[in-house]
């Protein structure tokens, strides 16, 4: 039995010549700069567009979670492109990318197996980015499976919560570890004080002026007046107590507590219903 050889013709036409090879690594070296350059400018295009995206007022307004989370936009657009580059790249040079996909995906399961909390840790962190639950700023009480951690978000990411307490500590929180969620910011507190003035005149016209007194404070402390409502506590012989309640943001609420406050007590004791200043109308002043 006698092997047939191809002809030398064959041979010569299966075998690449040094000037196609050259021709071939050439134009797989301009190829590849184009995708390059394709691949930065479509990069460059994202960043701009939620640059831009993100210094719109309105989506800063209406769209909170999108502007909590423009660094992790940005992070998410940026490896999509990359690793679009990197596939596309592979492509040019003719490198079979199936095993390395393969042996990838092996082990990212061995990864995933090892490093569950990681992993759980993550998946929580997605469904925060697209729930409505707290925002950069907000001030919140989470519990966790080592104890209660309250105070303003400075960090949202996909693995951790950074929380800044009222003592200016930063606290990370993986994302796993948070049991339940209380957010202290987003709904109005109602803050309620009491007022004990002299029983000098009616208690109508008395809660009727205090009421007047509130409202202006209300409305210098950028509360809307409208909110404030003022009753009849306790009546004893010489004293009547009246009690204000009002709406503010739970951010602000002690600065608005005692700012209409302090203003209130100024403006009784302008009135002449409190000691301090003296009325400058006699007809005011208690008898």
């Amino acid at each position: 039995m006698f092997l047939t050889l191809p002809p030398a013709t064959a041979i010569a036409q299966t075998v690449p010549t040094l000037d196609q090879i050259q021709r071939n690594f050439a134009r797989e070296w301009l190829t590849s700069a184009i995708v390059i350059a394709i691949a930065l400018i479509v990069w460059r295009l994202l960043e701009a567009a939620i640059e831009r995206s993100f210094a719109r007022r309105f989506v800063s307004r209406f769209i909170p979670r999108l502007a909590t989370f423009k660094s992790l936009s940005k992070s998410l657009s940026s490896a999509v492109v990359f690793y679009l580059l990197a596939v596309e790249l592979l492509h040019v040079w003719s490198v079979n990318v199936s095993p390395a996909l393969w042996s990838a995906t092996i082990v990212t399961a061995g990864i995933a197996f090892g490093a569950q909390a990681v992993v759980r840790d993550v998946l929580t962190g997605v469904f925060f980015l697209f729930e409505d639950t707290y925002d950069v700023g907000d001030g919140v009480e989470l519990m966790t499976s080592n104890g209660v951690v309250s105070g303003i978000v400075d960090s949202v990411g996909l693995r951790l919560t950074r929380i800044i307490d009222e003592r200016g500590r930063a606290t990370s929180i993986p994302n796993g570890s948070i049991v339940f969620i209380t957010n202290t910011t987003r709904m109005p507190t109602r803050i309620s004080m009491e007022v004990v003035v002299p029983l000098s005149d009616d208690v109508s016209r008395l809660r009727r002026r205090i009421a007047e007194i509130a409202g202006a404070a209300a409305l210098q402390s950028d509360i809307a007046p409208d909110g404030v409502a003022v009753r009849v506590e306790q009546v004893t012989v010489d004293n009547a107590t009246f009690r204000i309640e009002f709406q503010a943001s739970r951010a602000a609420a002690l600065f608005a507590e005692a700012a209409v406050r302090e203003r209130v007590v100024a403006g009784l004791q302008e009135d002449g219903l409190l000691p301090g200043i003296k009325s400058a109308n006699p007809s005011a002043a208690p008898s």
